[in-house]
This record gives structure tokens, sequence and C-alpha cells, in this order.
């Protein structure tokens, strides 16, 4: 998908007259455990910590900073409250080990200040609450099929190609807009052509992520070119031989990384 000058700086000005939105429970996170045991429970939380720095700073390299897996050891520290969720809850307990070994959703909340001293430990700041609205146009390419990745759409991988953007947004704290299936006409959106400039103001976003999808039968992954243009640049990055819910974590975690000032994806 290659998009003209004249496009470009179309989408450039109609991304100026959207309006940001608020994005809740940055400093929310679930996860699964075994059990609700001392060890379990750290276990989640040192899984939960590195995707609340991630959410809150908008720098998805966090995640694999070396700095981080020490704070993640001491996760307790930083937690504001917490609840659990048995995933078998309708199921009654069937033997004398209650509810050791059944699996839970543990959900904590970390405190803000303390994440924001964290952030400043780790030389980097808290993006704001009030986040640009991304307007995501994926168009995928499978076996001699090329489709949009849109709301409403039907089967197996396709739906959940939209699910798994949907996560992406919630695991970058990036609200994501996408157009619906039974509007693609109407929005003027075609496998074949560039996004219309006019797409960003119609979905209601501030910025457009335009990735273009190709399964790699050889790899047996997808390789997808991410472009994302906002009001300030046109940026530009890849990956290969990835799952879709890679692809896309690499897109919109591009797009979070971008706008929140961290600088362009590597």
């Amino acid at each position: 998908m290659k998009t003209s000058h004249a496009v470009v700086a179309g989408l450039l000005l109609a991304a100026s007259s959207a309006l940001a939105a608020p994005v809740e429970k940055l400093t929310w996170c679930e996860t699964m455990v075994t059990g609700q045991g001392e060890a379990e429970r750290a276990r989640g939380l040192a899984q939960c910590l590195p995707e609340v720095l991630v959410k809150v700073s908008g720098d998805p390299r966090l995640a694999a900073d070396p700095r981080v897996e020490p704070l993640a050891a001491r996760a307790g520290e930083f937690v504001a409250s917490l609840e659990y969720e048995d995933r078998m809850k309708a199921l009654p307990v069937g033997d004398e080990q209650g509810t050791r070994d059944r699996p839970f959703f543990l959900r904590p909340t970390f405190d803000a200040a303390k994440i924001d001293t964290l952030l400043g430990e780790l030389g980097t700041t808290a993006w704001g609450a009030d986040r640009p609205v991304v307007a995501v146009i994926a168009v995928a390419h499978r076996d001699g099929d090329t489709w949009i990745v849109a709301r409403g759409i039907k089967g197996v991988t396709r739906g959940a190609q939209v699910e798994a953007l949907d996560a992406a947004g919630r695991r970058f704290g990036v609200p994501i807009a996408l157009p619906q299936v039974d509007r693609l006409d109407a929005l003027g959106l075609t496998p074949a052509a560039p996004p219309p400039a006019a797409i960003i103001k119609a979905l209601g976003a501030d910025a457009l992520l335009v990735g273009d999808m190709t399964w790699d039968e050889a790899r047996l992954g997808w390789r997808t070119d991410w472009r994302m243009v906002n009001d300030q640049a046109t940026k530009s990055w890849s990956v290969e031989g990835v799952s879709f819910d890679d692809a896309f974590r690499a897109g919109v975690g591009g797009a979070a990384r971008i706008l929140s000032g961290h600088g362009a994806p590597m």
C-alpha cells in the first residue's frame, strides 16, 4: 500500500481536527495464576509490572530493559490493590486441595505515584492519560485472498485479528479506531488502494496507522510493513515471520512509542 504525497498531506490536515481520548486503568493489569499462594502471586505481579511500565510510559522498549527485571522481582512493593477471580467459579471444588490448583485471574492495580517514580529512575516519564486515537487500516494478503481488518468481519482468522488489534491497543494504552466492515465502501476503503485523506476524521481519530500484511508460507509468519501518519511526521517500520498477534503488537507498540515522544520504532 503506497501513499502519495498528496494523500499524506490530506491525512495530516485531517489529523489536526480530532480530539484525544482518555485512557483508563493505565496502572491496572490482568494475568493468570494457579492458586492464590504467595509464589504464584509474586510471579503474576512480576509479569504485570513491565506491562504497566510500558503502558504508562508508552515506550515498549521497557519490557526488555534489563533494569526492569530486578524491579519486577519487587513488584509487590508497588501495588495499591489487587483482586482475584476464580476462572472455574461456576464449578464446585472437586478435591481436598481446595483452590490451591485452580486457575485465577490476578488483577493488580499499581500505585500511580510509585510507577511515576520508577519511570523517573529508568530515565523516562509517564505519557498522559489523554491519548491520541489511532485509526488502524490493516490489509492482509494470504492464499490469494486480500481483506481489510474491520469490525464485523467473519471467520476464525479474520475475527481473531480484530481481537488481537484490540488487545494490542489495551496492552499499550492506545485508543484504537477500526472501520466497520459494512461501511468500507462508504468510507472509500478498498484493499487495492491507499486510505482516502478523510479517513482519520471519518473514524474520529488523530493519527493513522497503515499496515500491509503478507503471509510468508516459508517462514510460517506474517511480514508486515507499518506506516504511521500524524500531524508531525510519517514513520515506517517492518516485522517479519511473526504471528498476527505479534504483528499488531509491533504496529500499535510502534505507534505508542512515536506518539508518546519516545522516538521512532527500531
